[in-house]
């Protein structure tokens, strides 16, 4: 192989030079891989730096998500996982673009630095990320395994003093890579909006897509067999997860109060892996249609009006500026679209689902509910009122009202016919309680339960049903 080809970065050149170098067209027609990787980097590097513009302006400008604020772990974890993403994101670009050996190397030492910072927040924040978990979960979990195997690859690199100072900017190159993954989420979900395309299920796409993007830029078509596995093996594993908590629901025939509440919440909290998870409760399905609840209060206070002409025909609708709207307003807004059953209070079934539908995981779910019924729960009957929501729950009620209240704006015939028209609760009260009663033995309750967690797959089902059988009769014996 001639010395073009040896490896070896000059003095004077940086990364940089050396790719465009390697690209030249005059090169034999077999190198030219060369010209199409440079093809490949350019266009990776140009579309991750456009959309890293906008997430990092958006994020540094922009409250977190109340989900990353309730705990005071989570609020650290958000803060750092932001500052330590920010360096990664633009630090190594100058390590890619310098002539000397010596500042090239101690960037690479700060990206690992703050990597692993960012690799223990990504780990701690994956349980608790939206779409549908069954999919973005286990998808964000091989990427921060790549991520594991390209910063040891670095860092072994770093220590290696018979290495050319390239092979280090490669394992660079794979570590930056592999961390535009979210920028690549967030190209593929502006271009699938565009598009009209995927519907609720933009975010879990993108993610899929992302992930062979950035993690393929590093490793090539080896990562998108490997993600397909993971997310087979992940699968296979909750599935085997579901049918052993259908079967732990089944075996007591009573249960007390609480231990009915936990169960459920539990039941609830994986069948959620199956179901889109939203930052606004209202592009949930089963919460969309509490939007009259919130239509109602509001025309009812005459802060959303009908406009209509000397005919009696509705022509538009008049918002009041959102600022106007008092805060206890809006938290009885949030509270009475989210009170199910209309009794005035949320159990902790109620307050949970919100904190789940919102892709938070169940143990963290349960820590704050704790946290909310030990410190708010004042009168200590198990249930937050309106009061004590509007005070423990600030950001939450916030958050959430201003999405809804967008949601009305955007979607002015959604409002036709709200006035004087009842409201119609659910059947038997929360749907949450009602769908997620406890089975109190193997009958067609469990049925329910497995029906809701894997559709109309049938073959596996019963499979699975008569592995719960044989599991219920041991225990019987």
């Amino acid at each position: 192989m001639s010395d073009h080809y040896a490896g070896v970065i000059l003095e004077n050149q940086s990364y940089v030079a050396y790719l465009w170098e390697k690209s030249s067209w005059t090169v034999p027609l077999f190198h030219q891989q060369h010209v199409m990787n440079l093809i490949q980097r350019l266009l990776f590097v140009t579309f991750s730096i456009v959309a890293n513009v906008g997430i990092l302006y958006y994020h540094w400008t922009t409250p977190p998500h109340p989900k990353f604020t309730v705990l005071r772990k989570s609020r650290i974890c958000i803060r750092a996982h932001l500052l330590s993403g920010t360096i990664n994101v633009c630090l190594p670009i100058a390590a890619f673009c310098t002539v000397n050996k010596d500042i090239s190397t101690t960037i690479m030492w700060i990206t690992v630095f703050f990597d692993i910072i960012h690799l223990i927040t990504v780990l701690i924040q994956t349980p608790d990320v939206n779409g549908q978990r069954v999919l973005t979960v286990p998808a964000y979990q091989f990427i921060s395994l790549v991520k594991i195997v390209s910063v040891s690859g670095l860092i072994s690199a770093l220590l290696d003093s018979s290495l050319y100072q390239l092979e280090r900017l490669e394992w660079l190159w794979s570590v930056w890579a592999n961390h535009q993954t979210y920028a690549w989420v967030r190209v593929w979900i502006n271009a699938l909006y565009f598009l009209q395309a995927c519907g609720e299920s933009r975010y879990t796409v993108s993610v899929i897509i992302a992930g062979t993007i950035g993690a393929g830029q590093a490793y090539g078509f080896t990562i998108m067999i490997g993600l397909i596995l993971w997310l087979v093996a992940f699968n296979i594993i909750l599935r085997r997860m579901t049918y052993l908590l259908v079967a732990k629901f089944s075996v007591k025939k009573t249960y007390s109060e609480k231990e009915q509440q936990e169960l459920n919440l539990e039941m609830s909290a994986m069948l959620q892996f199956f179901h889109e998870s939203h930052h606004s409760l209202y592009h949930d399905s089963r919460y969309r249609t509490r939007v009259t609840v919130v239509q109602k209060i509001l025309f009812d206070l005459e802060y959303v009006k009908t406009i209509v002409d000397s005919t009696g025909n509705e022509i538009s609708q008049q918002f009041a500026p959102i600022r106007t709207i008092p805060d206890e307003v809006q938290a009885r807004c949030v509270f009475e679209s989210i009170d199910f059953d209309g009794s005035g209070g949320l159990d902790i079934l109620e307050l949970g689902q919100v904190f789940l539908t919102n892709g938070v995981s169940i143990a963290v779910t349960q820590k704050m509910c704790k946290k909310a019924f030990g410190s708010f729960d004042l009168n200590n009957d198990g249930l937050i009122d309106l009061k004590e929501f509007t005070t423990a729950f600030k950001p939450y009620w916030s958050y959430q009202f201003n999405a809804v209240y967008d949601l009305l704006k955007d979607a002015p015939h959604l409002l036709k016919n709200v006035i004087n028209v009842p409201l119609q609760n659910a059947a038997g009260g929360c749907p949450f309680s009602a769908a997620h009663s406890i089975p109190l033995d193997f009958d067609s309750s469990v049925i329910d339960w497995v029906k809701l967690i894997r559709g109309e797959n049938v073959s596996n089902l019963d499979h699975a049903l008569k592995r719960v059988k044989k599991r219920l009769d041991r225990l019987k014996v």
